[in-house]
């Protein structure tokens, strides 16, 4: 994105957006100087909707949140400087500056063409080579002049097709490091780094914790097998995703272990969704192909508790986990509170 105000605006840009910083806790890093001056410009209508929506339902902007709404609203259009990326590009400039010299090597050989070309026509005492010598030459000239501009318009056409592919493997990357391949939901390092946010940025009201554990998943992969167990737990993440709709924010936690914050949500609420959920995966048959026989034994336990002042992320994890060995220890299939 490109900022073109004088210096008086900008200036006054920066009155504005630094104390709204300080009102809704954001904490004051570079990307967030830039979120924020570029909220108070105006310049993108759609950035402003989604920060005023988060600022209703978090009272501050959490950190994840933030740099998807930069990478989405403010460096979009902007190539990443990741090596692989920058590697690539460089090789495309390379080949692109060799391509080019060619072509440029062709016109400057045409050129001379047809210089020589009039020179003869106008020789004195007539042409100094037969008409139909210097016509043909021409010919040949502008059919080589025009293959090479072809080729050098199909380099062109290659490596904007294989620019758009490295930007695409950089999401890619990008979307990696935050994403759980089986399941689709984000992993664990995103749901400490927005809880945190969640605890420790300021914002009003607890938030409420939800651990999911699928009931005897060992005994179920050495039962059926690995790729019926993967199929299991992608069922479970496709019933998060469609129960935790944003603010909620459901996670595989690890290996069966899923879980689920709720910014600003009781207890009461939560437990209200897990039997939700402990249902529809009570619900779940899934029928294997060779046998045809029918697979109607999966549960989950669910612990839940709601955060207290003086929670940290590990406090509030072990209340939660402590309510789900509860549920284990009372015979599965059930929601327990922590206190």
């Amino acid at each position: 994105m490109k900022f073109a105000e004088n210096t008086s605006q900008a200036a006054e840009y920066l009155r504005q957006a630094i104390p709204l910083m300080v009102k809704h806790n954001i904490p004051p890093n570079p990307l967030n100087y830039a979120l924020w001056y570029t909220y108070v410009s105006n310049r993108v209508p759609e950035l402003n909707q989604e920060l005023d929506k988060t600022l209703t339902t978090y009272g501050t902007c959490p950190n994840l949140v933030g740099e998807q709404m930069f990478r989405e609203h403010m460096i979009k259009d902007e190539v990443d400087s990741a090596e692989n990326v920058q590697a690539g590009l460089i090789a495309l400039v390379n080949n692109l500056h060799e391509h080019a010299a060619e072509t440029a090597e062709q016109t400057k050989d045409y050129s001379d063409t047809l210089q020589d070309s009039l020179d003869a026509l106008q020789a004195d005492g007539g042409p100094a080579l037969p008409l139909e010598t210097i016509i043909q030459t021409l010919a040949r000239k502008t059919q080589d002049i025009s293959d090479s501009t072809q080729r050098f318009q199909q380099r062109i056409d290659d490596a904007q097709a294989e620019i758009e592919s490295l930007k695409a493997e950089l999401e890619k990357t990008r979307q990696d490091a935050r994403v759980d391949p089986l399941t689709g939901l984000f992993n664990r390092r995103v749901f400490e780094s927005e809880l945190g946010t969640l605890l420790y940025g300021g914002t009003e009201g607890a938030v409420t914790l939800v651990l999911v554990d699928v009931d005897h998943f060992k005994r179920f992969n050495d039962t059926y097998g690995h790729l019926m167990g993967d199929k299991v737990l992608q069922y479970v993440g496709k019933l998060l995703r469609e129960f935790c709709p944003e603010p909620m924010l459901p996670v595989r936690f690890g290996g069966e272990e899923f879980a689920v914050l709720l910014p600003s949500a009781s207890i009461e609420q939560a437990v209200d969704l897990s039997n939700q959920l402990r249902e529809k995966i009570q619900a779940i048959r899934i029928k294997q192909k060779k046998s045809g026989e029918v697979i109607s034994s999966i549960t989950a336990s669910f612990g839940v508790a709601s955060s207290k002042p003086e929670d940290s992320i590990n406090t509030l994890i072990d209340r939660a986990d402590q309510a789900l060995y509860s549920a284990k220890q009372n015979g599965r299939n059930q929601v327990q509170i922590g206190r």
